[in-house]
């Protein structure tokens, strides 16, 4: 009987199970709607907590966890879409970039373009204030006020419509509000109580409090989820999806993000198995260290701590009792893990043994690591950026090795406590530090270091882990799953109990303090009264006189500041409201107005309707006013009007400061007429100096036309020679022809006619090679300036024929390997009169240094997108002396009246600005060698 009952309670069990288990009841359509849309996209807001936020790329919330819900009973895949704005998801929603919004509110204006399930929570708004202003607490109270809120949220457009006479400022978000509002930028701020209590205790958010619940009805927002009209099957889905979800389903979300009350049932989350080991084993010895306030330490011999307090709230979850056992090192406690005098150990260093012999649950804290600096010292962007400076830091710290070998030349002080790191930074003995928020806290209200100023936070992070030997994975498991039922609330309760009095107002812990000192003294020292009335008098004494002191120093800064207030040689004025309240001497001077007529005026109202680019005067100034509001300063040049509507040129820097909590906007004005008359005069001289240099390269451009033609006659000179020299052999050999068929015929001679063809035919040939020389020396000559496809070869050799009578009689030889063999397009004529000042610089320096075997050699070939030319000669080379000089106009090294000095730089100019190529020289072991590289693509 016994075991058929316990068969017959799991078998119904399961089926209860299977029963909450089974799928939604979806129609047909409804689900191939889901299998063709899947994932699903939903927005998730980037910082809107405990309801929908993102935290290290992961989205988390009340909200997220509810949407979770909703697709596990749906089985479907969905997708967090992180980033925009709350205007711009609606605009996403509208035009289906997304599926759904999951926590929107319903009205009018909304329902035009979503649809909405039905609200699954219900959230009240309430204001808070700065301290100090907790008569702020109704809505008639906020008019003529200036409230902050986040841009497109209900209860924002609520208060525009229905209460216009409160001024709002529209931000990103509500973390973006309370910091305006602790920064005195506005009198109060309107949100859910959740959110903004839990940003508050979370990012420290200091001076803020909340004066009452808004009594509106339409204020308390009915929470649903908004999907667009173009996907009714999709809200009919969520609608059924939501109606499954059970109230033990809905209280366990609201218990973990809200704090509400547990259930009776404290281990409902535990398995039956895990709940049998729990109810054995009462107690759980646990290994502790001392060596980290507030993590984990030990002080008058009792354990406590941030770590300790939660351990104790999963001793209250689980109903069970915590044994702590007490370690100098950790090294000693995993040793007592290993051995099993331990059950756990909570640790923030995850080391190799305990790696090999343990399991580490998920984090119980996780906090990062902050640059610590004192409060005078600039804001650090990154560690990078004050690697130069010293850092303190506890010499036995875990990831000490890594920070060394990740950055070899940090400087490091080690000591021996973080009470010691901290307090060399408050004392200026180093630059920095590194340490997580608690422990920075924790010192800083203990101990007054009132100089630490947290400058930026890094990558690194202080974490906590319970290491569960791997063989007790129930345990492992249990605390894994308890971790995970401490609420964010709980947390955030604990994290505060040890890090909140260093940004809380001290009165009532020194007012404690004195009271039981009193008490103290009164029952135990009565006897040393005088004394210590004597020291206390003489520590007042100090005291005032430092006080003293202090006020003169204040009342001759105070004097200072006036002095440069109002004897300033730039205008300054104060301007709060965008109008005029208060200005020097120096602006009065500039604007010749009388005090009273300047003040109460606008910045657009002393300046011209127009600024100089057509821009409204108005709209600017306005503009330029709220970015200083917005971002602390803003400098710019403007045209300001004077008494008598003369523009005046002046330079404005807009400040953001607070007096008496009111933003007021310090504005320095300086004159720059001049400057700017000055800046027109250069502009004038920069557009003449440009004419100018455009007329001095038209006559060099004119200049260079005259040198290619004085090149060009002083060659046509040496070419007559080249001619005659040319025509001297054809013309005898024609001469001779014709004289021996004359003496034949006054000889009466009889002449074959086949001798007299042969004859005929040698003076055509004589005739025709005339007719081509004469054609070679024409080309030569052309001035056409159109490019032409050419055979680099060919051209080389129509070059070599001009002179090529020349060399023979002066017995040089001429030297040819062509490698190229390519067409080029290029100027031919140029590029001929190029070749043929290096083949006559060449045969002059070959006479003029009397070399007996003459030798020219000229090469083609390919270089990379180039074709290469080179004339090498066996004339001993160019002396380096004047290497430099060769390619000068009118540099010459021939004999005088030999050489115009004009043939190189002319040809440098063809090649290397005509041709676009290159022209260049240097040595070799014989003689000189003159490089062409004429471009391939062009």
């Amino acid at each position: 009987m016994k075991f058929l009952f316990i068969f017959l309670f799991f078998t119904i069990s399961n089926i209860f199970l299977i029963a909450n288990e089974e799928e939604v009841k979806l129609t047909l359509e409804e689900k191939n709607f889901l299998l063709e849309n899947q994932p699903l996209k939903f927005h998730n807001e980037q910082y809107w907590p405990p309801y929908n936020f993102n935290e290290n790329n992961t989205p988390k919330g009340f909200i997220i966890d509810y949407a979770n819900l909703l697709a596990k009973k749906l089985n479907i895949k969905i997708e967090y879409i992180s980033g925009p704005s709350w205007n711009e998801f609606m605009e996403m929603l509208k035009d289906d970039e997304i599926d759904a919004i999951l926590n929107i509110s319903k009205n009018k204006e909304r329902e035009e373009y979503f649809n909405f399930t039905t609200p699954f929570h219900s959230a009240s708004n309430a204001i808070y204030v700065k301290k100090g202003n907790e008569h702020l607490d109704s809505l008639e109270k906020l008019e003529g006020k200036t409230i902050v809120m986040p841009k497109g949220f209900l209860a924002q457009q609520y208060l525009e419509k229905n209460y216009p006479k409160i001024n709002q400022i529209l931000v990103k978000d509500s973390y973006e509000a309370l910091k305006l509002l602790s920064l005195g930028k506005a009198d109060a701020t309107i949100d859910k109580k959740n959110v903004l209590d839990f940003i508050i205790s979370t990012k420290n958010i200091s001076e803020v409090v909340p004066s009452n619940y808004v009594e509106e009805e339409k204020l308390i927002s009915l929470i649903s989820i908004g999907t667009s009209k173009n996907k009714p099957l999709l809200n009919s889905i969520l609608n059924k999806a939501q109606n499954s979800i059970s109230e033990t389903e809905l209280l366990d979300l609201k218990r973990k993000w809200f704090g509400t009350a547990d259930i009776k049932d404290k281990k409902s989350f535990l398995t039956v198995d895990e709940k049998e080991y729990i109810d054995k084993k009462r107690v759980i010895k646990v290994c502790t260290i001392t060596d980290l306030k507030p993590i984990e330490f030990y002080e008058e011999e009792k354990i406590q701590g941030i770590n300790i307090d939660l351990l104790n709230l999963i001793a209250k979850k689980l109903d069970i009792k915590f044994e702590y056992f007490k370690y100098y090192n950790s090294k000693i406690a995993e040793n007592s893990l290993k051995n099993g005098i331990c059950d756990i150990f909570p640790t923030t260093n995850q080391t190799k043994n305990l790696k090999d012999i343990a399991l580490f649950t998920e984090y119980i804290t996780n906090y990062k690591l902050a640059i610590v600096t004192q409060k005078n010292k600039p804001v650090v962007e990154n560690i990078e950026e004050i690697l130069d400076k010293t850092m303190a830091k506890k010499a036995n710290w875990e990831n000490l090795n890594y920070l060394k070998s990740k950055y070899p030349n940090i400087d490091i002080y080690e000591t021996s406590s973080e009470f010691e790191t901290l307090e060399a930074v408050n004392n200026n003995k180093v630059y920095y530090a590194i340490e997580p928020l608690p422990v920075i806290a924790y010192y800083s209200s203990k101990y007054a270091f009132n100089d630490l100023f947290i400058s930026r936070y890094t990558d690194m992070y202080l974490s906590s882990n319970i290491a569960v030997l791997k063989e007790n994975f129930v345990l492992y498991e249990i605390l894994n799953k308890t971790i995970d039922e401490i609420t964010e609330y709980e947390k955030t309760n604990i994290f505060n109990k040890w890090t909140n009095s260093f940004i809380k107002e001290p009165f009532d812990y020194s007012a404690l303090w004195k009271i039981l000192t009193v008490i103290f003294i009164l029952l135990s020292i009565l006897t040393y009264r005088q004394i210590i009335l004597n020291r206390h008098n003489k520590a007042l004494k100090i005291a005032n006189n430092e006080i003293e002191e202090k006020t003169k120093l204040i009342a001759k800064q105070k004097e200072l500041f006036e002095k440069l207030y109002s004897k300033s040689s730039d205008g300054v004025l104060l301007i709060k409201n965008k109008k005029i309240l208060d200005c020097n001497e120096a602006i009065l001077e500039l604007l010749e107005y009388s005090k009273d007529e300047l003040l109460n005026k606008s910045l657009d109202e002393i300046s011209p309707k127009f600024q100089l680019n057509n821009d409204s005067s108005t709209i600017i100034s306005n503009e330029k006013i709220d970015e200083t509001l917005k971002n602390g300063v803003c400098n710019f040049e403007w045209i300001l009007l004077n008494k008598n509507s003369i523009c005046v040129w002046v330079e404005i820097v807009l400040t953001a400061i607070e007096i008496d909590n009111n933003s007021v906007i310090h504005t320095v004005i300086r004159n720059i007429n001049k400057r700017k008359e000055m800046e027109k005069e250069l502009e004038s001289l920069t557009n003449k100096l440009e004419d100018r240099i455009l007329e001095e390269i038209k006559k060099n451009e004119e200049k260079t036309k005259q040198l290619i033609q004085q090149s060009r006659l002083a060659q046509m000179g040496e070419m007559i020679s080249m001619i005659a020299h040319q025509w001297r052999q054809p013309l005898a050999a024609i001469s001779a022809t014709t004289n021996s068929i004359l003496l034949k015929t006054m000889l009466d001679e009889k002449i074959s006619k086949e001798e007299l063809t042969k004859e005929l035919n040698l003076i055509t040939d004589y005739s025709q090679h005339l007719s081509l020389t004469i054609d070679d020396f024409r080309n030569f000559f052309k001035t056409d300036k159109i490019k032409s496809e050419i055979l680099l070869e060919e051209l080389i050799n129509k070059t070599i024929n001009i002179i090529k009578i020349q060399f023979e009689t002066k017995e040089i030889k001429v030297e040819k390997d062509y490698k190229f063999n390519e067409k080029i397009l290029s100027y031919s004529t140029e590029l001929q009169q190029v070749i043929l000042i290096l083949l006559k610089n060449a045969e002059d320096a070959l006479i003029e240094k009397e070399i007996e075997n003459k030798n020219i050699k000229i090469s083609t070939y390919k270089e990379n997108n180039f074709a290469i030319i080179e004339v090498e000669d066996n004339a001993k080379g160019i002396p380096n002396d004047i290497m430099d000089k060769i390619f000068d106009p009118y540099f010459s090294t021939k004999k005088e009246k030999e050489g115009t000095g004009i043939g190189l730089y002319m040809s440098k100019i063809i090649i290397d600005e005509h041709c676009s190529g290159n022209l260049s020289v240097k040595n070799s072991n014989f003689g000189a060698i003159f490089k062409i590289k004429l471009p391939l693509n062009i």
